[in-house]
């Protein structure tokens, strides 16, 4: 266990602390990172102090500022997962049929043939829950039973290396709960045994559904990964004693898996800060910008039809209307976002960037006319962006299932919802704001509402903890 950095004036936390679990932390960068980051804020201002354990293989390039965004009285332990057998192995099997295709000569592959290696079959990088398959008659369905095993066990790896550490810093007249954040999902059988092993109440914070999942990655989509996660997931709530899911939809699916808990299932969002924002941009072009990661089935295609025919409708130059995105952009449909663009006629009303540090993102998006979230079929999760979207004085463009958890968000605002292919649903929302736009009308911010700020949901949440936990 390495800890790497902790702010030494506890004060009265000294004595009021939560154990928290969160795999995902800063300095790591990963979206759930964000969410004990920010809460932590609030509990120490109601006299909580945190002592995190998170994954051990982080950078130490941006420890210090992370520390520095961090209140008093929070401490950080890194913990390095075991590297298992069986990974060694995999490895090990890897490297020897890689040496062995290393001999097999390529000088002469005709140019058709080159060409076909360079433009594989695209495999799709997930698959909806509801079409997944044993498939045990094919080496690849095997394939994906073994990782879905190897997925648990490499969480659980860790999950016995945390519960090592914990052992070397737990206070009995301290630590008054244990606290877990997942994904990954396993962490919270570490709350169950910290739980188990010391007598205090166990926190189950989860940030996306776990035996509810929607759609797998590609490599583990096999029914035994959702059996697996069904288990171990019945166990994590048997000893909980609080289950906090962060959408109302989830929350929903959770109660009705488990009815006699639940009085104990909250729902906490995540909520928008209140930092400063850029100026805002004002007139000129209509901007239609998505910041974020297009992965999985977050799919641009409808809006980019969309926003042809309302180009063609009202014979725009790129000067008069623009869609703009940053991020990661993967491919969609096997194709680059770019080469999208193309196909629908409009490649140079698009432009595409790489991600941006966090300030600058947001500057990107003080530019925009309409604000772009895109859900794909995820009926559950709210897009993080979300939050910081409904801050700016913009409209929001929300690609997402009228049942779905952001819609359910949005209701009583002047957000526009539309489902994901709705080519021509959205055709008439872009039509209506861009018309606005050119009359003069300025959208206003719809995040004004308590329910939106991190604050207010950051209560609710201690509010709950606080009246399962021993508060002296």
């Amino acid at each position: 266990m390495k800890s790497y950095y902790e702010n030494e004036d506890v004060g009265s936390q000294r004595d009021r602390r939560l154990l928290v679990i969160s795999y995902h932390f800063p300095p790591d960068r990963a979206v759930g990172a964000k969410r004990w980051e920010k809460f932590a804020q609030f509990a120490a201002e109601r006299g909580w102090g945190l002592d995190v354990f998170m994954r051990g293989d982080v950078s130490r390039d941006d420890i210090a500022a992370a520390q520095r965004a961090l209140p008093s009285g929070v401490r950080v332990f890194a913990v390095d997962a075991p590297r298992l057998r069986m990974e060694r192995f995999e490895n090990a099997l890897w490297r020897a049929l890689k040496r062995g295709r290393s001999g097999t000569s390529t000088s002469a592959m005709s140019d058709d043939s080159a060409v076909s290696q360079q433009a594989p079959p695209a495999r799709v990088s997930s698959i909806p829950r509801a079409d997944l398959r044993w498939d045990l008659l094919t080496p690849r369905g095997w394939m994906r039973a073994y990782w879905a095993v190897l997925d648990f066990a490499k969480v659980s790896a860790w999950d016995d290396a945390v519960i090592v550490a914990i052992a070397q810093v737990f206070d009995p007249t301290a630590h008054r709960a244990v606290v877990t954040s997942g994904p990954p999902f396993m962490s919270h059988t570490i709350g169950k045994d910290i739980s188990q092993r010391y007598r205090i109440p166990f926190i189950m914070d989860m940030r996306d559904p776990w035996s509810h999942v929607e759609r797998l990655n590609e490599g583990i989509a096999t029914p035994l990964w959702v059996r697996l996660a069904a288990h171990h997931e019945a166990a994590a709530v048997q000893r909980a004693s609080l289950i906090v899911a962060n959408t109302e939809v989830a929350r929903r699916q959770m109660a009705e898996t488990y009815p006699l808990r639940q009085r104990d299932i909250i729902t906490v969002t995540n909520g928008a800060d209140d930092d400063v924002l850029p100026p805002q941009r004002l007139g000129g072009r209509f901007v239609i910008a998505h910041a974020g990661t297009v992965y999985l089935d977050r799919d641009p295609r409808a809006l980019f039809q969309a926003a042809a025919e309302v180009i063609r409708a009202n014979s725009l130059t790129p000067e008069g209307l623009s869609l703009e995105f940053i991020g990661e952009l993967e491919a969609v449909g096997g194709f680059p976002i770019e080469a999208v663009a193309r196909a629908e006629g409009i490649s140079d009303y698009v432009r595409t960037g790489p991600s941006r540090p966090h300030r600058k993102a947001l500057e990107f998006m003080a530019q925009a006319t309409m604000l772009v979230t895109m859900s794909g079929t995820n009926m559950a999760a709210i897009p993080a962006k979300t939050f910081e979207c409904v801050r700016f004085p913009a409209w929001i463009l929300a690609l997402s299932a009228p049942e779905s958890a952001t819609a359910l968000l949005l209701q009583r605002t002047d957000a526009d919802v539309a489902a994901p292919g709705d080519v021509e649903g959205i055709t008439g929302i872009l039509n209506k704001r861009f018309h606005e736009h050119r009359a003069g009308v300025r959208p206003q911010a719809i995040g004004g509402e308590a329910r939106f700020s991190r604050r207010y949901q950051a209560g609710l949440l201690l509010d709950a903890i606080e009246k399962r936990v021993r508060v002296s």
